[in-house]
């Protein structure tokens, strides 16, 4: 009969023991991973087998001993034997799986209680993954916390529930969250989770190789006629930004930096764009900070303008925000104040220190309802 739970190897037979560490390390050998199941072949299995110290018998009697000891693993709960089997008199299996190694056990989190528009993920509870349900409770409580309902791009969203709600262990990028998980009932179903969470999803601006004169859907968008170029790091604060740009603004473009890409494609402005200024605004962490100064160096290589902070963006990040742990490591204070220096004064001693906590703060803080309800922020595009 097999065990629901394996057994300790300590307590098998030498030659069951031994067989089972060999079979684990033939996984960590084909590089498979030790928390899921893994499929040995039998001829795997096999020589596996033969290596064992002092297992006699051999010769006709090697495929009942073998087989003995599959039994005793599978009674254990340590291996699964298929059910097809070789055609000899004494058949074997024609594979195993390899069942995981003990791992501590997460303890179940309890089913919360519903705010009532999300009451029916009760009946969805007990099918739903470990992850499925971090994110239910995470949703749950900022549904109770009487939310602003205004609706936002899902990025933004996210960032507010996983990023208020949510554990850093269980969400380290939480405005990603919904790139990511993408099962269960509400989650594969995009439609109801932007009518749950009040959403809506902004394409990104498709990609292109040229800086276009005229309005185009590259990632350069034209805004105006004015002679500043706005860069924003991140695709979702892109399309916020020019939704609620003012009707009076120094704006001629608005590009999405597409992350890191900013240092290179600042190479594509010339002088018929006639740009003056070359304005940035980005995540604030070490790459987030890098990005505009490494693209700084190469305008100034060109002839083309230092690029600047957007000053009161930065200000609204640093009060709206809250800082998670970034990606890399921390900085150390000659790096965080180098490039706090590019930033205004009188916010470097708080980012010098956010730099060296290695933390981050993700641009989508400052977000399109943010935008649309304040106007402090004009003061960054005129």
């Amino acid at each position: 009969m097999t065990r629901e739970t394996p057994t300790d190897a300590s307590a098998l037979r030498r030659r069951e023991r031994e067989l089972l560490a060999l079979l684990r390390q033939w996984a960590k050998d084909n590089k498979r991973r030790a928390d899921t199941k893994t499929q040995i072949p039998l001829d795997a299995v096999l020589k596996a087998f033969r290596t064992i110290r002092n297992r006699n018998p051999e010769g006709e009697f090697e495929p009942a001993v073998l087989d003995g000891c599959l039994k005793v693993l599978e009674q254990n709960g340590l291996i699964k034997a298929f059910q097809d089997r070789t055609p000899e008199t004494v058949s074997l299996p024609v594979s195993i799986w390899l069942l995981p190694e003990d791992r501590p056990v997460r303890p179940q989190e309890p089913m919360p209680r519903w705010h009532h528009e999300l009451s029916w993920l009760a009946r969805e509870w007990q099918r739903a993954t470990p992850k499925q349900r971090t994110a239910y409770t995470a949703l749950n409580l900022w549904r109770k916390s009487d939310p602003d309902l205004f609706a936002v791009p899902i990025r933004e969203r996210a960032l507010e529930i996983f990023g208020t709600f949510g554990s850093e262990a269980d969400f380290p990028m939480p405005e990603k969250t919904f790139d990511e998980l993408k099962s269960g009932p509400l989650f594969s179903d995009p439609d109801r989770l932007d009518e749950v969470i009040r959403t809506f999803r902004p394409p990104p601006p498709l990609l292109t190789e040229t800086f276009p004169l005229e309005e185009a859907d590259g990632r350069y968008w034209r805004v105006g006629t004015g002679d500043v170029l706005l860069v924003v790091e991140n695709s979702t604060t892109w399309w916020s930004l020019v939704k609620c740009l003012p009707e009076q603004h120094r704006l001629g473009y608005v590009a999405w930096g597409l992350g890191g890409t900013f240092r290179a494609s600042v190479r594509a402005i010339t002088a018929e764009h006639r740009i003056s200024e070359i304005r940035y605004f980005g995540d604030l962490d070490l790459s987030g900070v890098r990005i505009p100064l490494k693209a700084s160096h190469t305008a100034s290589q060109l002839g083309l303008p230092a690029v600047q902070p957007t000053e009161k963006l930065y200000e609204v990040l640093l009060d709206l925000g809250r800082p998670r742990n970034a990606k890399e490591a921390p900085a150390n204070a000659a790096e965080a104040t180098q490039l706090a220096s590019w930033l205004p004064a009188q916010h470097r001693a708080d980012i010098v220190g956010l730099l060296m906590e290695g933390k981050r703060l993700a641009q989508e803080w400052v977000g399109y309802r943010y935008l649309q309800r304040n106007t402090d922020w004009y003061a960054d595009v005129r």
